[in-house]
């Protein structure tokens, strides 16, 4: 009983790798341990109750990591799909039991693995031999339980801008090849140590120091080329309604006392906003344009589909002036199982106080049993037994937001969690490359994180996003309902951010290579 608890206080320690504690070295070490504990293994014999041991371990690992770095997910199915708390617990446990799987076959079969490389393949038995099988077979376990997270190794920098910096250079799969050298180098050092003394532990230490000064020094380098690049700032304001899910949810029926509560309360923001703006001094006799971001379907209905909406939106630009970016509700037909359905699309909307309405994007990478039920093509019958679930429709386009100035910006919309996925995020810069050729880029991550209530979430989806801008060295705004809004420079770090649970204006100064002026274009 006693590695089981050991195993489940490692992935304890893991969690407090997690923000909002994000004691990132812990990543490291706990790493360091669990090979220490795979090469431990080969010391016994490869009996099936030894077997079971290290397989029950390394499952009690894995779902003490998830349960204490992801407990929000329980809060979610509870406010986002309307479970009971036992039974959206429930779920929960279940959920990360059965993600529990693939660390339970990792262990007991890894002695089995070994063999077969170290006999049939290699036929030579040596500590670092059984290192380069052990590399191999942790890869084929990260493959396997990073394909549902694939973002988890920002985890392993923090929050700190150089480390931050230097994923722009060494990208997440050179971080996780050094991750993955650093906990095999430091499992088989500690494996040649007849115990663990004062002086070993201070020899390791020293030894971690050494291994990230290089990774620091990259960072310093690259954080001074982009700064360089990216040498002016560009007035943003990041709007923060805190409106509590009850009133989004009525809102979007366009429940009327409702709809005009929200809309008054966007309008003190941007009265807010439109006062900040205005005195901002001029730069060579000339005004910069302001930016004000709003934050996911903050706003109730989509402004185009009704006259009172549209004019209070075209009330809203000319408050400010400049340019918003609006997260919205557009009513859209889809065709489902044959049959036509009007369903609503989750959008990001550009509006401009030259050109009004612009251009929108649809969000592709909905969120399920929040958004829409999973294989509900060949069950459409799904949301007449879950009928609290939400039906989202899916965008089919990377349909970046392009600036009316032929010469300005292209925004990258990514809403909420889309901007978590790395190919995704790739792919959709790409297009944007493509249909605008040699213009500037900017990602802006309209979120709305009050589903996740007094947890954790909010500060791991700001890391991620944080680590997305850096990877891609864009410059990210990031609105969101409830908090935290950012301003994130395209080095990962955070320039300006919000209270949580609170309505807020957020104001700052996003680096950018070019500024962007009212006059800028007729």
């Amino acid at each position: 009983m006693t590695i089981y608890l050991f195993a489940h206080f490692l992935g304890l320690l893991l969690a407090l790798g997690f923000p909002p504690f994000g004691i990132w070295p812990l990543t490291w070490l706990v790493g360091a341990v669990v090979v220490w504990l795979f090469l431990q293994s080969l010391s016994e014999e490869a009996t099936k109750k030894n077997r079971k041991r290290l397989a029950w371990s390394f499952f009690n690992f894995h779902f003490a990591v998830n349960l204490y770095g992801f407990y929000w997910v329980s809060y979610t199915l509870h406010e986002f799909a309307d479970m009971p708390w036992p039974v959206a617990i429930l779920v929960f446990l279940m959920a990360i039991a059965l993600l529990g799987i693939v660390p339970w076959f990792m262990g007991y079969y890894w002695q089995s693995f070994h063999n077969f490389v170290s006999t049939k393949l290699i036929k030579k038995q040596s500590l670092w031999i059984t290192c380069a099988s052990l590399g191999l077979w942790l890869c084929l376990f990260e493959w396997l339980d990073r394909r549902a997270f694939p973002w988890t190794w920002a985890q392993s920098v923090g929050s700190d801008k150089y480390l931050l910096s230097s994923v722009g250079i060494l990208d997440t799969l050179g971080w996780s090849v050094l991750f993955l050298l650093f906990v095999l180098v430091f499992g088989a050092w500690m494996q040649l140590q007849k115990s663990f003394t004062y002086k070993f532990l201070m020899k390791m230490l020293g030894a971690f120091v050494l291994f990230f000064l290089p990774m620091y020094a990259l960072g310093v380098w690259q954080l001074s080329r982009i700064q360089k690049e990216y040498s002016f700032r560009q007035p943003v304001a990041l709007l923060q309604g805190n409106v509590g899910n009850y009133q989004k949810k009525l809102s979007k029926l366009q429940v009327a006392p409702t709809v005009r509560n929200v809309l008054s309360i966007h309008r003190d923001l941007i009265e807010e906003a439109a006062i900040r703006f205005e005195q901002i001094p001029l730069q060579n006799n000339r005004k910069l344009e302001p930016w004000v971001i709003w934050p996911e379907t903050s706003f109730p209905g989509f402004p185009t589909q009704s006259i009172d909406a549209g004019e209070a939106m075209n009330n809203f630009v000319q408050l400010t002036g400049g340019l918003h970016i609006v997260g919205a509700y557009e009513n859209g037909p889809i065709t489902l199982a044959g049959k036509e359905k009007m369903v609503d699309f989750n959008v990001a909307a550009l509006f401009h106080v030259k050109s009004g309405f612009v251009d929108l994007y649809r969000k592709r990478v909905r969120v399920p049993f929040g958004e829409y039920i999973p294989f509900d093509e060949y069950f459409p019958q799904a949301y007449e037994w879950m009928p609290n679930v939400n039906h989202f429709g899916k965008g089919e386009r990377y349909n970046a937001l392009a600036h009316p100035d032929p010469k300005g910006p292209v925004f990258i919309p990514l809403v909420c969690y889309e901007v978590l996925f790395k190919d995704f995020v790739d792919d959709f810069i790409e297009q944007a490359h493509k249909d605008y050729p040699g213009r500037d880029l900017v990602i802006v991550n309209l979120t709305n994180d009050s589903w996740y209530g007094p947890t954790s979430e909010p500060f791991l989806h700001s890391l991620l996003s944080r680590w997305s801008a850096a990877r891609v060295k864009l410059p990210l705004l990031r609105p969101t309902n409830t908090g935290l809004s950012e301003v994130i420079a395209p080095w990962g770090e955070e320039l300006a951010v919000g209270p949580r649970d609170e309505a807020w204006v957020i104001f700052g100064e996003l680096p950018v290579k070019k500024l962007q002026w009212t006059d800028s274009f007729q």
